[in-house]
């Protein structure tokens, strides 16, 4: 996820992970309090990095822990194959109420080996559905076709990329021969003032590329531009995984262009974007050391802008070469591209970081649909608040960084606003990017509508969208992690 830090005059967008911890479950009693016995477990992250705490809320697409009081959500996608397949196969124990050992059927197994195969997890599905067939020869037809839907899918996913590679317009610059500043180790040192006309935008991708080199002459001859019609994208990646950057980037440029109503054909940028993609920590965290100054160590995205001169850049960490990987990366792409993009939209002024966080949530799920697991988070984060009335004032009225626990709200507010009207949304954004208040640009653009009524209104919307929140709420509903 993300957080966002102020560092001298540059704002970081950084998704933050927690410390490693093992997985490991454990069912406690019910407490009193509860409506349901409660599970505990320290579950892992693909990214690196665990946390633990009560699960409160889980579904198909994910659970929701709390942790110090805090609810944190996680699409099942979004965790290490083993902590994931370990905190399910607890979670449909204690569901089934049994003393047992072994308290699973056939069916229970095939669930579990159906699970396996949504995070990729294929040779523990295998496990799980033999034990199953043993249990139950007649489920071998049902298996059979598991598996092939599960390889047809995957064939599928390759196959795609591979014809959106050759689709794009991505073209792979040569070395220019540019002689690169070895002392301009910093974009701030190389703008001054914010373009106005052609000629200038031209000396500023001037510099972007010939700033490119010193890149290349710190972090490797390997480093590669892969130049689009808005993008210039370095990276060290294989070029069996490199095709990808510029399909992606420009789609989400077109859908953010689309969503605040700006012609395809302009360049929001200063110039073409600069955007850096490492495919080892060790890469990133040395670029942003040496280029930004930023530590970089519990990161995997951020985007540096400077409100002074204009200038944005993006630079993003991939970790692993699974679909699921690629996935990730794609949504941390579309995240922090988006976040790129709000900063020179009309103007490099910041807005509410719950607003930005939300948008580049919902842009996220929008450009990529099902690889982006955003919208399932934010429907688990919506659905606990509203269940157990916890409230969202704070986040509403915050102006400074929020945490990384909030993006998944404020990414179901933001949602909530977008249906009341796309149009209303982009004209809200700019009026807070003329320097109007949250109050008054919301009142200006949503007939009146206050803080205090947004989140009435939002909690109306959630119970009537939320299918699980439809049955009536049990009179002593609390919140299960109080004791």
């Amino acid at each position: 996820m993300f957080s966002a830090r102020h560092l001298s005059r540059f704002r970081f967008h950084t998704r933050i992970r927690f410390g490693v911890l093992v997985c490991g479950l454990v069912v406690v009693a019910p407490d009193a309090s509860a409506q349901t016995p409660s599970l505990r477990v320290t579950i892992k992250l693909r990214t690196g990095g665990a946390l633990d705490g009560l699960v409160v809320e889980h579904s198909d697409a994910g659970l929701v822990i709390a942790h110090d009081g805090t609810p944190y959500a996680f699409a099942w996608q979004a965790l290490e194959p083993v902590s994931a397949i370990a905190a399910r196969r607890e979670l449909m124990a204690l569901s089934l109420g049994s003393d047992k050992a072994n308290p699973f059927d056939a069916h229970d197994y095939y669930d579990l080996g159906s699970f396996a195969l949504q995070i990729d997890a294929s040779n523990q599905a295998i496990v799980f559905f033999r034990a199953a067939q043993v249990r139950d020869p007649a489920l071998a037809g049902d298996i059979d076709v598991a598996l092939a839907t599960y390889r047809q899918r995957s064939k599928g996913a390759r196959k795609s990329a591979a014809a959106q590679a050759r689709g794009n317009t991505a073209t792979e610059a040569q070395n220019t021969g540019v002689a690169a500043d070895p002392d301009a180790t910093s974009f701030a040192s190389l703008l001054s003032a914010e373009p106005t006309t052609p000629l200038v935008r031209e000396q500023v991708e001037t510099i972007y590329r010939t700033f490119g080199e010193t890149v290349r002459n710190v972090m490797g001859k390997k480093v590669t531009l892969i130049e689009t019609e808005h993008f210039l994208i370095w990276t060290d990646w294989h070029q069996r995984h490199r095709d990808m950057l510029a399909n992606v980037s420009e789609s989400m440029y077109r859908s953010l262009c689309r969503q605040f109503g700006v012609d395809e054909r302009e360049n929001i940028f200063l110039a073409k974007c600069p955007v850096f993609c490492w495919k080892s920590k060790r890469q990133f965290v040395k670029f942003a050391r040496h280029f930004d100054g930023h530590d970089g160590t519990n990161a995997i995205g951020y985007t540096r802008s400077i409100e002074r001169n204009g200038h944005v850049h993006v630079v993003l960490l991939r970790q692993g070469s699974t679909r699921i990987d690629l996935d990730r990366f794609a949504a941390t792409l579309v995240h922090e591209g988006t976040h790129a993009f709000l900063h020179r939209l009309h103007a490099p002024r910041l807005i509410p970081h719950w607003i930005n966080e939300g948008l580049a949530e919902m842009m996220s799920e929008r450009v990529l649909g099902d690889r982006s697991v955003a919208g399932e988070e934010a429907s688990l984060l919506a659905r606990v608040h509203v269940r157990y009335d916890w409230p969202i004032a704070d986040l509403l009225n915050s102006t400074g960084p929020i945490g990384v626990e909030q993006y998944g709200l404020a990414c179901s507010v933001v949602s909530y606003l977008q249906q009341l009207g796309g149009d209303r949304l982009a004209k809200m954004i700019r009026a807070l990017k003329s320097g109007l208040s949250l109050a008054d640009a919301l009142a200006q653009n949503f007939d009146g509508l206050t803080l205090e009524r947004l989140e009435s209104d939002w909690r109306d919307w959630i119970k009537k969208t939320d299918p699980i929140l439809n049955a009536p709420k049990p009179e002593d509903a609390r919140l299960p992690w109080h004791d």
